[in-house]
């Protein structure tokens, strides 16, 4: 059965194409303006029946029916050519709506006994309406529905001067007058429910908005955490590696930041790591990476970058928090870090050069802390230690 609806598919998948274009918002105002046109025939059938019932004259009947005919077709045409993107309203919701209110007005003037039951067309048109304009355009539109079937019937009243009939279409119009308050306070409350979405929708957006940041984002230092870290490593080196450039990375650890924490509290441990992440941030290019790798520890991924000039960025650093007083520290303590640099030039080099790092970094804490120490990662020539600042 699956078989047989995707074959009548693909069928008349081009004939399709024909009639409502390619898929996308377009596509459905197209669909929904030859639903319009599919009800018009309908509309225009009932006419028919009427005339052919005796119940109204072709005379009066067929002016409307070319009337709403032409119409139809004429907004069809408009969307389907692509004509209504250039106007405010694409959907062309309000001139569609009115046109239909005035031709069930015109209906309601030309026929018969059977002219009450175009009070329903009114309400289908307006029910259209409904959930594509604000809740004041709906109510705008209901109380222009209701004006045009009183000004057809004071016309009716006018030009037949038959009290009988001018009494039933009184009744008519207070039916409509029953059916237009309901289509307005459901507009209002359809309203409601659209607010109340759009906020669900915003709050959900923003949820998930937190959810990614707490996802990829260190709660302390605001900066890429390790997780995320090693996705967009991962993403880098695929990169580094299709147009054969080098990638650095920087792996440091923070001097004796366990006296720190011992001595001055963990308060004041936190407040210097943040301070590392804002003075190394205003060191490092846009396109650069750092995360908190874990504790006190650190990794900077540099793009397209050589061992040398990863260097120069760490001691740069280095400088800067030179400068910086530890808060509740003794005077002139500075704030040090031991860092390693390595370097690779494919993915599949990536762990290698983090291993490499962090024996760089282990080995720049043996030797007296306070120093960087860059090794050649896998794939690379070795080109030396760095000194300490």
């Amino acid at each position: 059965m699956a078989d047989a609806e995707d074959t009548m598919m693909v069928r008349f998948a081009p004939l399709t194409h024909v009639l409502l274009g390619p898929p996308g918002p377009q596509r459905v105002r197209v669909s929904q303006s030859l639903l319009v046109l599919a009800l018009y025939l309908g509309f225009a059938l009932v006419l028919q029946v009427e005339v052919h019932l005796g119940l109204t004259s072709e005379r009066l009947s067929l002016p409307l029916t070319l009337f709403g005919l032409m119409g139809c077709i004429g907004f069809y045409s408009t969307i389907r050519s692509g004509l209504n993107l250039r106007l405010s309203e694409p959907s062309l919701t309000r001139p569609q709506m009115f046109y239909s209110m005035v031709a069930v007005a015109w209906a309601f003037a030309v026929s018969g006994p059977p002219r009450g039951a175009t009070v329903v067309l009114m309400q289908v048109i307006l029910m259209f309406g409904l959930f594509g304009l604000p809740p004041r355009e709906g109510r705008r539109m209901a109380g222009m529905g209701f004006l045009m079937l009183a000004a057809v019937i004071a016309w009716r009243s006018w030009t037949l001067a038959d009290p009988a009939e001018t009494r039933l279409d009184l009744v008519y119009l207070m039916y409509a007058g029953i059916v237009f308050t309901g289509v307005a306070i459901i507009s209002v409350r359809l309203g409601q429910i659209r607010e109340r979405l759009r906020h669900q929708a915003a709050e959900l957006k923003l949820a998930l908005a937190r959810n990614q940041e707490l996802a990829t984002r260190d709660v302390l230092t605001g900066l890429t955490n390790r997780r995320a870290m090693l996705e967009q490593m991962a993403i880098a080196a695929r990169e580094i590696e299709r147009h054969g450039q080098p990638l650095a990375l920087v792996l440091f650890d923070l001097d004796h930041f366990k006296q720190i924490n011992d001595s001055r509290g963990h308060a004041a441990g936190d407040r210097v790591l943040q301070r590392f992440g804002e003075v190394a941030l205003a060191e490092i290019r846009a396109g650069d990476v750092l995360a908190r790798w874990g504790g006190e520890e650190f990794l900077l991924m540099l793009p397209r970058t050589g061992l040398e000039e990863a260097w120069r960025c760490a001691e740069r650093i280095r400088a800067r928090l030179a400068a910086l007083k530890l808060e509740g520290g003794q005077a002139g303590m500075p704030l040090t870090f031991s860092a390693g640099v390595s370097s690779c030039r494919r993915m599949d080099q990536l762990d290698a050069a983090i291993e490499a790092a962090d024996r760089a970094m282990y080995l720049a804490k043996a030797t007296g802390r306070n120093r960087t120490e860059l090794v050649a990662g896998p794939g690379l020539t070795e080109v030396g230690q760095g000194a300490a600042a």
